[in-house]
C-alpha cells in the first residue's frame, strides 16, 4: 500500500515538472516593407491557330489513307505469337484513334485486354484476347469476340469488328 502511495505521489510529481515554467523565444521584429517597381501590363498578341490537315480516308476500311487494311485471304497473314502482341498498341476504326493495353493475365476466354480513350461502345468493350491460329481475336470481358484481326505487316494487324462490320487495326510506332 506504501508502495501505491508513493508511486501516486511520484507521478503527480513528474507530471507537474512537465508544465515548469519556460521563457519565451526572444521575438522578432518584423521587416520593413521594400518599395517595388509598378507592374506593367501590355495587351496579349492574338492566338495562332495552327492549320492541320484534314485527312482522307480509305472508304472501304473507314480508315486513314494509307493505313494497311486486313489481307483479303487470311491463309496468306503470317503466324501470330501471343508473346509479339503484349504491350501497348494504337487501336484504329472508322476514323477513331485509341488506346489498346495487351497482356498474358488469364481472363475470360484468354488473356486480360484494356483499351483507354475510345469513344465507340463496341472499342470500349473490349476487355480480352486470343489467338486461333493465324488469327488474333479482341473479346470483351464476358469473352464475346469483339473484332477479328490477322497480321497485315510487321507490328500491325487488320480485320473487322464481328457486330458493326466496320474495319479495325492495331499497330506500333
Amino acid at each position: 500500500m506504501r508502495i501505491l502511495a508513493t508511486a501516486s505521489v511520484m507521478s503527480v510529481l513528474a507530471l507537474t515538472a512537465c508544465s515548469s515554467y519556460a521563457p519565451q523565444p526572444p521575438r522578432i521584429a518584423p521587416l520593413a516593407p521594400q518599395p517595388v517597381n509598378p507592374v506593367a501590363s501590355q495587351a496579349l498578341p492574338a492566338p495562332v491557330i495552327p492549320v492541320m490537315p484534314q485527312p482522307t480516308t480509305d472508304v472501304a476500311m473507314g480508315q486513314p489513307a494509307g493505313l494497311a487494311t486486313a489481307p483479303t485471304n487470311p491463309a496468306a497473314a503470317s503466324e501470330v505469337r501471343k508473346p509479339d502482341l503484349i504491350g501497348g498498341w494504337t487501336l484504329a476504326s472508322a476514323g477513331e484513334t485509341c488506346q489498346l493495353s495487351m497482356n498474358l493475365t488469364s481472363w475470360s476466354g484468354g488473356y486480360r485486354a484494356s483499351t483507354r480513350g475510345c469513344v465507340s461502345d463496341e472499342l470500349k468493350a473490349i476487355g480480352a484476347w486470343d489467338v486461333a491460329g493465324k488469327e488474333v481475336l479482341l473479346k470483351d470481358a464476358s469473352g464475346s469476340v469483339v473484332a477479328r484481326l490477322y497480321a497485315a505487316a510487321p507490328n500491325r494487324y487488320s480485320g473487322q469488328t464481328d457486330v458493326s462490320k466496320r474495319g479495325v487495326q492495331f499497330f506500333r510506332g
